[in-house]
């Protein structure tokens, strides 16, 4: 006979909601194990009028290297195609999408991103001079994003989410909003997302200007200010204090200066937003901190739920400062699925003071757990495993990494339910969200965790998703 058990529902702190229905619908690189195979793919997609997808990691890859834009143009010369690296922070282009962009080598770089002509291949900042060209979606196109992403989180277990959905596609934030509140009044979205706002200084004006801060609908909040400070660790573009041990000229990219960054925040805090931060490196750690706790005593507001996003190269100096100044952390164990085996050849012995997760919780942050998806997976069941064994699901056999920084299973459970409270802007659980899974949590060996199956899902005690027989 089965068990069945009761558990409340997931609350992923820091996610892409609009971006997981998006991604799901191009074509998915993650599981390619060489160019040779991403070419024979993606000749598999044609013919469409222009070809996107995502997932590659070139540390998966037979090559070991970038993939290319005479790589894309073996695929295709006539149609654009942009394929996005698995962290969201690079891409490469082929020579068709560089000229529908109007892209030459006479273009400038852009501020806090670097592009490669010869090579197809964008990042950071740079990003948008690709992004920008490409069609913008319809209603019915974000319609259909969202109800795919809802479905996905359903399954999956996940009631609540903090979501930076604003800066998906080149569009204005007011038709985000509109479509989210419309799908939601439809009873065609479920899951209650609470926006966290990625937008440019200019527009995060015009948004407080409009009465959005901290406005909320049925469902869907305004939440913080997003900020994106560095980039990714795989990538090569996460911000360190000294440079990666494998690029000794390359110590990554910061996407602000000290003052743009400190008047985003400010901004934002002077206006009662909390800010949560995308910060990867050291140095872009410091750079955050730096700034946060200049605003926080400037306005004497002492009272916030800022956190730091990532901080996967937070050291123990640093989190202590975190703690001083009640600055969260929101975390996603699930990166070690992908990192574990690029750690140490990017930072040496630096990893020695990298993923300090059990550090952070013991040192009393607020630690909240998320899956940053689509750019790992979305399940929760995952990201426990990861976070108590230290271990690779894609890499079982390599060892764990930092096993002492692992946490137990009632401490990654907290991490995912009562600690993400305060980054989705509730004071207590809803006991109305709850899900039913296949087995007893608390009697199963750490492996057991990757095979937990969501039974049932219920939202406000409505059963929104039941598992096919």
């Amino acid at each position: 006979m089965g068990w069945n058990m009761k558990l409340p529902g997931f609350i992923d702190s820091h996610m892409h909601y609009l971006g997981l229905g998006y991604t799901s619908s191009n074509v998915d690189l993650t599981k390619a194990n060489s160019i040779v195979e991403i070419i024979a793919l993606l000749k598999e997609e044609l013919p469409k009028p222009v070809l996107i997808g995502r997932g590659w990691n070139q540390e998966n890859l037979l090559e070991k290297r970038m993939l290319n834009k005479e790589d894309l143009n073996a695929v295709s010369r006539d149609i654009p195609i942009i394929m996005t690296r698995v962290c969201g922070h690079v891409l490469t282009a082929n020579d068709k999408m560089l000229e529908l962009a109007g892209i030459t080598k006479d273009t400038i770089q852009v501020d806090g991103g670097t592009f490669n002509y010869d090579t197809g291949v964008f990042s950071e900042n740079a990003l948008s001079l690709i992004l920008s060209s490409l069609s913008k979606p319809t209603t019915m196109d974000l319609e259909n994003y969202l109800q795919l992403a809802d479905k996905i989180l359903l399954k999956n277990g996940i009631t609540s989410v903090a979501s930076d959905d604003f800066c998906i596609f080149n569009i204005p934030f007011e038709d985000v909003i509109a479509v989210i509140n419309k799908m939601v009044a439809e009873d065609k979205i479920h899951v209650n997302i609470t926006e966290q706002v990625n937008l440019p200084l200019n527009e995060l004006k015009r948004f407080i200007e409009k009465g959005f801060v901290n406005k909320e609908f049925k469902k869907f909040k305004m939440g913080p200010l997003k900020i994106l400070a560095d980039g990714s660790l795989g990538g090569k573009t996460a911000y360190l204090n000294k440079p990666y041990e494998d690029d000794p000229s390359n110590r990554g990219i910061y996407t602000y200066s000290d003052d743009e960054l400190f008047e985003l925040i400010h901004l934002a805090n002077s206006n009662g937003m909390d800010v949560v931060i995308h910060a990867i490196g050291d140095a872009s750690v410091d750079q955050v901190l730096k700034c946060l706790i200049k605003s926080i005593e400037q306005t004497k507001r002492f009272k916030h739920h800022h956190a730091i996003i990532h901080a996967q190269l937070a050291t123990h100096k640093q989190i202590k400062l975190m703690k001083k100044y009640h600055i969260g952390a929101i975390i996603q164990p699930i990166f070690l699925n992908s990192d574990i085996k690029i750690i140490e050849s990017r930072i040496g012995e630096r990893m020695n003071e990298s993923y300090l997760f059990k550090t952070m919780v013991d040192e009393g942050l607020n630690v909240g757990f998320s899956t940053d998806s689509p750019i790992e997976p979305i399940n929760p069941f995952y990201n426990i495993y990861s976070a108590i064994t230290r271990k690779s699901i894609k890499e079982p056999d390599l060892k764990a990494f930092l096993v002492e920084e692992g946490c137990d299973l009632e401490t990654a459970l907290k991490c995912y339910t009562i600690n993400n409270l305060p980054y989705i802007k509730r004071k207590e659980m809803p006991l109305g969200d709850y899900i039913v899974i296949d087995k007893n949590i608390y009697d199963i060996n750490s492996k057991s965790l990757l095979n937990i199956s969501i039974l049932e899902t219920y939202i406000d005690n409505e059963l929104v998703y039941k598992k096919a027989l």
